[in-house]
């Protein structure tokens, strides 16, 4: 946008700036999350002492790792 903005055809066309964005917002919705969610993995471990003190009380005789999942 800032480079249409330095080209001048936004000042040009100043209709077209509303519509533009959404349509850029959109592709880049429509193809960034997808590939972020299949980058990053969904289930994630996690050592039971580096849990919050309420749940690590409740597991303090395991010391082992804690899966979760992370909710993508």
């Amino acid at each position: 946008m800032n480079n249409l903005e330095r080209r001048g055809i936004l000042k040009k066309y100043p209709g077209i700036s509303l519509p533009l964005q959404t349509a850029l917002c959109g592709v880049l919705l429509v193809f960034a999350t997808p590939m972020c969610c299949a980058i990053f993995p969904q289930k994630s471990s996690l050592q039971v002492d580096r849990l919050e003190p309420e749940v690590r009380d409740k597991f303090k005789d395991l010391n082992a790792l804690c899966y979760f999942n992370k909710g993508l």
